[in-house]
């Protein structure tokens, strides 16, 4: 499974409070279930600078069991957090942002390339030569990885997962 996403470090805490990211959603993150670490839960975290984008987000993944909005401004909330990043807890969290797009891009781009021709050659009627360069883009909507294709004047948004299983 592919895991493009930085583990979330107290210090990102008054980073994001500094870029006025004040709230944070978070959510259940299955991408980054590890074998050796299979008595953790997975989090992500996903920031947000209006409350209203935010609890846009929310209402995506209410149903989550681990949904919620996190006010960095709230000692409570930042308690929580805090307590959820110590190493002894049952938690793993993880930030919705990857730290070099090139490298991932280069890594979709390596791995991914012949599941992106296979997905375009059973879901669409794009013909393509063999030659053809596929240049995907990234997109990250609520906490869920998409690649972007183009092909001519057609834009096509994939689930990753879609991509992975092609």
């Amino acid at each position: 499974m592919f895991q493009p996403f930085e583990l979330f470090k107290k210090e990102y805490i008054n980073r994001l409070i500094r870029m006025d990211k004040k709230y944070l959603v978070s959510q259940t993150y299955e991408k980054a279930f590890d074998y050796f670490e299979a008595t953790k839960t997975d989090i992500l975290l996903t920031d947000y600078d209006q409350l209203g984008l935010a609890q846009i987000h929310f209402s995506a993944v209410k149903k989550d069991k681990y949904a919620s909005i996190i006010d960095l401004t709230n000692p409570k909330h930042i308690s929580r957090i805090l307590e959820m990043l110590h190493p002894d807890s049952a938690y793993r969290l993880f930030w919705a942002i990857v730290q070099s797009v090139a490298e991932v891009k280069q890594r979709i781009d390596l791995k991914y390339k012949d599941h992106i021709r296979r997905y375009i050659m059973k879901h669409t009627t794009w013909r393509m030569d063999a030659s053809e360069a596929i240049r995907p883009a990234l997109q990250v909507i609520y906490g869920e990885l998409f690649i972007i294709l183009k092909r001519g004047n057609q834009t096509l948004r994939v689930k990753f997962d879609d991509i992975e299983k092609a």
